[in-house]
């Protein structure tokens, strides 16, 4: 029976600590989503999270989303440049999950009209 004990430890450590996660990171639901107007995905793996409300304001075509370099770092540590950009009605979707109100994804190598740097926009529905 001794034999047995590192092999029995073995297996319950294998039950209680599964190589494979019990749980989604809350990060992972943006890698299946894509924009609604240009099709690319919103996620390269470390560009999207949750945006402060006080960086969103509604305008007439949207939402206008502000953020300086170290805000936008937040949501993308890699971002090199202020975020200064209005996101369209039709390119604004609903986040999977409500936490928050807004989510976005910032990709610096896309700065240009008409995404000036948002490759996805999330608002959260008002209930």
């Amino acid at each position: 029976m001794s034999k047995l004990w590192p092999f029995l430890a073995v297996i319950v450590a294998a039950w209680i600590f599964p190589a494979t996660p019990r749980f989604v990171l809350a990060h992972d639901w943006y890698g299946y989503t894509a924009d609604p107007v240009y099709q690319s995905n919103c996620c390269g793996g470390h560009d999207c999270a949750p945006v402060d409300p006080a960086w969103v304001s509604e305008v007439r075509e949207g939402y206008r989303l502000t953020m300086t370099v170290d805000q936008a770092r937040t949501v993308n540590p890699d971002a090199q440049a202020p975020v200064d950009a209005v996101v369209p009605w039709k390119r604004i979707q609903s986040p999977p999950e409500a936490e928050h109100p807004f989510y976005a994804c910032i990709y610096d190598m896309d700065r240009t009209a008409p995404r000036y740097g948002v490759i996805c926009f999330f608002a959260t529905p008002v209930m």
